[in-house]
């Protein structure tokens, strides 16, 4: 069996399942150069049925997942929700009111840009036999089939999707259906708008920099905005729920006076800090509550959707005690939907989903190709490498900020060391200087890559099962000996955000970090995204040769190829150099 996924929103992407199994997947970005390109995604479809070596009329699945409209399960919800908001007031419920039909307006667009694309280019039996799903099923499905557990609770969470916001399923492999929903929360009522008009008023872009919040919350002291959080939107007799008017919109814009002015009463510190704080005590809340309703002591959480790109929210979900184990699928945001539709999909034909290995999905790059046709690049240097680790190694010393590209690209937002920027951890400057180098305004500290053996030393109850440390999708605790020897990659809460790597899932990285480790005594590398700031991950030789040309890393390993400026520190171990 094989499926086609498609989502055409946020960060439109594409994915290929065959007999159960996730073999390709891509967002339309990447091939664009255009940051969370949310264009529908032709690239990313011509890339993954290219890779799988396949047509359009061989696949046998076509499952979309962005806009499939308002569900009927929904009305009991929103009336419900409207009598509660229209007794606050004609502000509250035009506001209420103002969600729904910018909603609708906007999704048309996006569905019938599927169906157009659909009627144009799918043979007919494929065509009348598209498997639709809604936008947080999707997510819901992505995280539960993907995962590595056959019983769990489901929560998804993000700006909003088919008029909801926040859902909460049980999970359960052999039950039918697997998915049941016991939980949901309207988008006039979401944690994702909230947490994104945070980062509106704070001066940065809603739906691409929370992260930076997520960061600068450390520098801050919770307690003295936490009230106007709880104004704004709340955990109320078992719901969440949002106080519409002044204070509160479901928009990422649209900030009345009377609250940009309550905003600036606080520091952006105290602001960053009183936000992380109500959204970890109110995720928290909900997980509780559902667990409790369902009368379970503990479960295994899986999670998607936009809100868990927070990582330190995803830690204290992680640490909550009924919580067994954390999975968060690691392409959370609106990009992951198709991973959800097409599992769906097959699971519903009777596929059996295997749970997910690794995010390298991508297209790969062709060293014999570039090196073949190097005389038709401008590049100061280009060398075949006898010994890649030992030259990574040698530049690293040299305090020179190696490129690396290898093996098929990450999908999904983190660049988990085959696109990826590497240098020292000992040097906290770094976080000032290589900033600016990558164009960049972060207030988390760079993500260190380090070896399981060492990771067991470096952080508090380390857990080699924890599935959010293999793609870098919560933080840790760390112990004074990490902090003092890899202060660049330790947030000043005294956490990290790590990728765990082993000696059998990822040899070459390994014996770099464990060399590296004997050498210089750290623990780590910096391990960064191999882009500039509003830019996607590199993905062709083309991308990551610009950054070298502009300055943005010091030295380029492409597979067996190392690329340089002319620079007489940059010595190297080849057997055939080109300048």
């Amino acid at each position: 069996m094989i499926t086609l996924g498609i989502c055409n929103g946020e960060t439109s992407s594409a994915c290929i399942f065959r007999d159960g199994k996730l073999t390709a997947a891509a967002s339309e970005e990447r091939f664009t150069r255009i940051k969370m390109d949310d264009t529908f995604p032709n690239h990313a479809i011509d890339f993954v049925l290219q890779f799988n070596g396949l047509a359009l009329k061989d696949v046998e699945q076509v499952a979309y997942a962005w806009a499939k409209g308002f569900d009927a399960s929904l009305l009991n919800n929103y009336v419900r929700r409207g009598a509660q908001i229209s007794s606050h007031g004609r502000e509250a419920l035009e506001i209420f009111i103002e969600r729904i039909d910018v909603e609708l307006e906007r999704d048309e667009g996006k569905k019938n840009e599927f169906w157009e694309w659909a009627s144009k280019h799918l043979p007919k039996h494929l065509l009348t036999s598209v498997k639709v799903f809604n936008h947080h099923e999707s997510h819901a499905f992505s995280a539960a089939l993907l995962s590595p557990f056959e019983n769990a609770l489901v929560v998804t969470c993000d700006g909003r999707g088919d008029f909801e916001a926040l859902t909460c399923w049980i999970y359960n492999e052999k039950a039918n259906p697997v998915l049941r929903k016991i939980f949901s929360s309207n988008s006039s009522d979401s944690l994702g708008f909230f947490y994104g008009r945070i980062t509106g008023l704070l001066g940065y872009t809603p739906c691409r920099h929370e992260g930076k919040i997520t960061g600068l919350a450390a520098h801050g002291n919770p307690d003295v905005a936490i009230s106007l959080m709880q104004e704004m939107i709340d955990f109320v007799d078992g719901e969440i729920r949002a106080q519409l008017g002044p204070l509160y919109r479901p928009f990422y814009t649209n900030y009345s006076d009377e609250l940009v002015e309550r905003i600036k009463q606080h520091s952006p510190e105290d602001i960053a800090a009183a936000a992380q704080q109500h959204l970890e005590t109110l995720l928290s809340k909900v997980v509780l509550n559902c667990l409790s309703k369902e009368n379970l002591s503990s479960a295994p959480l899986v999670v998607a959707g936009g809100v868990f790109g927070n990582v330190r929210a995803n830690q204290t979900l992680k640490e909550l005690p009924s919580i067994q184990a954390l999975f968060v699928q690691p392409q959370m945001g609106d990009g992951g939907l198709c991973l959800g539709a097409a599992a769906a999909a097959q699971h519903s034909s009777g596929q059996t989903i295997a749970p997910l290995k690794n995010m390298y999905l991508g297209p790969a790059v062709d060293p014999d190709a570039l090196w073949n046709n190097r005389s038709s690049y401008e590049l100061n240097s280009i060398s075949q490498i006898d010994n890649v680790e030992e030259e990574i190694l040698l530049a690293l010393s040299k305090d020179k900020l190696v490129g690396l590209v290898r093996g098929r690209m990450e999908f999904g937002p983190r660049a988990l060391a085959h696109r990826t920027v590497l240098f020292k951890t000992s040097d906290k400057a770094a976080n000032d200087w290589l900033n600016q180098r990558l164009k960049r305004t972060e207030f988390m500290p760079f993500a260190p890559v380090i070896t399981e053996e060492a990771a067991r030393e470096c952080f508090v109850e380390f857990d080699p099962n924890d599935h959010t440390v293999r793609h870098m999708t919560s933080t840790l605790n760390c112990h004074e000996r990490f902090i003092s020897a890899c202060p660049a990659v330790v947030h000043i809460d005294g956490t990290a955000r790590p990728q765990i790597i082993t000696r059998e899932g990822d040899p070459f990285l390994w014996n770099i970090l464990t060399e590296w480790h004997k050498k210089t005594g750290e623990f780590s590398l910096i391990n960064t995204s191999f882009n500039s700031h509003e830019e996607p991950i590199v993905c062709t030789v083309d991308d990551a040769i610009d950054s070298l040309n502009s300055g943005v890393i010091d030295v380029l390993f492409i597979e067996n190829l190392k690329i340089t400026n002319r620079d007489p520190d940059n010595s190297c171990l080849t057997t055939s150099i080109v300048t």
